[in-house]
């Protein structure tokens, strides 16, 4: 709470000094190169430049869905710096915007759930297609290969393009398996966000916990630096993800940079399977590299990418991984109603117990 009222007022104040926008508190303004030349609005990647340079991004109905992504983000950026300037204007909820621009919201990130939800599975297929062909003894593979080939056209007989050109490149092609695995990788973090924000959103649920309700869902609160919806989301456990729809847009346009020195090799992130969790998605570990080097406290997101390594360790590319073991951290948590006291403030203070994370299984 305290940070909305610092983002209000320096909101505000940049109100009142009448800037033509509204600019997001955590974006510095460029200095320009030469004094007195206007300085340059920072450019964002479209969706479609973004996904298009993913593969089976070929997909012209992908492209275009895309490409409506794009325009009604558009849309709602002006929204939400016009909902922003109105809440400053009148110092409450405008509400008749608030609405609106928080109904487009919801509709906007149901939309990019489904966009990547299709491009991913359609991914997922080819690569178990792959996977079943490289399982079977020679002499077999002809005979999948012409069923699976004769069943893809027959389910795509409507569609304009058959999709077999796809599996038939990931048979011959090694480079374009890799790049099928990585795009996938890469997207899963992203992906999986949105999916939690989506099941509370639509389904009223609580991610991952099937039949548990969610907070409020659907209930959103104005982002005092950017106008943006955001959404309290309950996981599991005690941990709460805040996410506004700017926030999904951003990580979305960045799944394209490079992370390969990050995401683990598939062989490696098989390991991962059984690995007790450390968190909502995450999972801790110890690692070994080629040179005999060994790294704890390495936290995995999602069984694909590494997103935290704990103390002063240098990094290391992922490729250098020869082993990998589960390196649960012990946690606190009350032992009884009798741990529980009062802090400074007058509120209750959990004076919890040793537990070590690893006697629960994800």
């Amino acid at each position: 709470m305290l940070a909305d009222v610092k983002a209000y007022d320096a909101a505000k104040a940049r109100l009142e000094d009448d800037e033509d926008e509204l600019i997001p508190l955590d974006v510095k303004e460029n200095v320009a190169l030469n004094a007195g030349e206007p300085e340059l609005e920072e450019v964002r990647p479209r969706f479609q430049d973004v996904f298009g340079s993913f593969p089976l991004f070929d997909d012209l109905y992908l492209r275009m869905q895309a490409m409506n992504l794009d325009m009604v983000d558009e849309v709602l950026r002006d929204e939400e710096v016009a909902l922003l300037r109105r809440y400053m204007e009148i110092e409450r909820t405008p509400l008749p915007e608030a609405l609106f621009v928080s109904a487009l919201s919801q509709l906007w990130i149901f939309g990019m759930y489904e966009l990547l939800r299709t491009w991913r599975q359609r991914v997922e297929e080819i690569l178990r297609f792959v996977r079943a062909w490289n399982n079977l003894p020679p002499t077999q593979r002809k005979k999948y290969v012409l069923e699976k080939r004769r069943k893809i056209k027959k389910l795509s007989q409507h569609a304009l393009q058959s999709p077999w050109q796809h599996y038939s490149r990931a048979l011959r092609s090694p480079k374009f398996l890799r790049e099928l695995e990585n795009a996938c990788d890469r997207s899963e973090r992203a992906f999986r966000r949105i999916e939690a924000l989506r099941v509370s959103l639509a389904k009223h649920e609580v991610p991952k916990a099937k039949g548990a309700v969610a907070l409020a869902p659907g209930y959103g609160r104005i982002d005092m630096t950017s106008g943006s919806i955001y959404w309290q989301i309950i996981l599991q456990g005690n941990e709460v993800d805040l996410i506004s729809r700017q926030t999904i847009a951003e990580q979305c346009r960045s799944i394209s940079r490079s992370y390969l020195t990050l995401i683990l090799p598939r062989q490696v992130q098989s390991q991962l399977a059984g690995f007790p969790r450390h968190s909502y998605g995450t999972k801790r570990v110890s690692v070994t590299l080629k040179d005999k080097r060994n790294v704890d406290g390495v936290v995995i997101a999602w069984d694909k990418q590494i997103v935290h390594i704990e103390g002063d360790q240098p990094p290391f590319d992922t490729r250098e991984i020869v082993d990998v073991k589960s390196s649960p951290r012990r946690i606190r948590i009350p032992r009884s109603k009798e741990d529980l006291t009062l802090d400074r403030f007058g509120r209750k203070r959990v004076v919890a117990a040793d537990h070590d994370e690893g006697d629960t299984a994800s």
